[in-house]
């Protein structure tokens, strides 16, 4: 049974990957309603390469006869497999659309915004073992890893040429730490910018209030009339004109009042 499997796997494939266009267009459903008249016979298991080898000829017979396209010959030709060999079938497919599913993310993959490098060279080298040869060489899968990172770190080493993953995967985290490293700086200098523009505000402040308490202390009410005079002597005292303070004259001699 093996060897009928491997014999059934290879003309398959064949019939998948063709991608010619024999005879008139036409969908599969008009294909099959062609392919059903020829009365195809039916393959299930058998015993004997032989058998496997003369079912594959008749149903090749008639897709010459009906100059069946080639896209469409797989589907046709399956569509008569019943027991172990449908069974087989229908794992072949499901084994190739993981092996589709798992090339198109490893050709299209990107370093998400949260994914760190060294999260990202695992993601990356498990699809890399899913499809063996098809990942390709070692430099081939460390420039696919490269120009798979994150922009601004890939902005760092477009230019330098790698032999494997690992060696891109250690140049991506030194970026991302000098990065970090750049930004602490940077922090730690505003911090400073910061407290050098608070500092002169807080002396002034402090001026503020001196001035305040200062001119509240040279305010305080007269112990002789009760009343305020900011800032300067009592005229009863010193005997200075009330209305303009001279010492020249009084009040009642003072030039303002004529």
């Amino acid at each position: 049974m093996p060897e009928l499997r491997n014999r059934l796997f290879e003309e398959f494939r064949q019939l998948a990957s063709n991608s010619g266009s024999g005879g008139t267009p036409i969908t599969i459903s008009g294909w099959l309603e062609k392919f059903r008249k020829q009365k195809p016979r039916s393959f299930s298991s058998t015993n004997t390469p032989v058998d496997t080898v003369n079912w594959i000829a008749h149903i090749e017979k008639i897709f010459e006869v009906l100059d069946c396209g080639d896209e469409f010959k797989a589907r046709l030709a399956s569509y008569k497999l019943e027991g172990d060999a449908l069974n087989w079938w229908k794992s072949y497919k499901q084994a190739k659309a993981e092996q589709q599913k798992f090339e198109w993310e490893y050709h299209n993959i990107g370093q998400e915004d949260r994914e760190t490098t060294n999260e990202f060279m695992k993601r990356f080298l498990r699809l890399a073992g899913f499809l063996g040869a098809k990942a390709g060489t070692q430099e081939e899968q460390a420039s696919h890893f490269k120009w798979g990172l994150k922009e601004w770190i890939l902005d760092g080493i477009v230019n330098t040429e790698f032999t494997d993953v690992a060696q891109v995967a250690n140049a991506g985290r030194n970026i991302g730490l000098l990065r970090e490293r750049n930004r602490e700086n940077k922090r730690n200098c505003d911090g400073d910018r910061i407290r050098s523009a608070v500092a002169p505000t807080q002396n002034s402040a402090s001026r503020v209030r001196d001035q305040r308490y200062h001119d509240s202390e040279s305010t305080t009410t007269c112990e002789i009339f009760g009343k305020w005079h900011p800032g300067k002597p009592c005229h009863k005292n010193s005997g200075a004109c009330f209305a303009c303070g001279s010492m020249d004259h009084k009040i009642g001699n003072c030039p303002r009042k004529k």
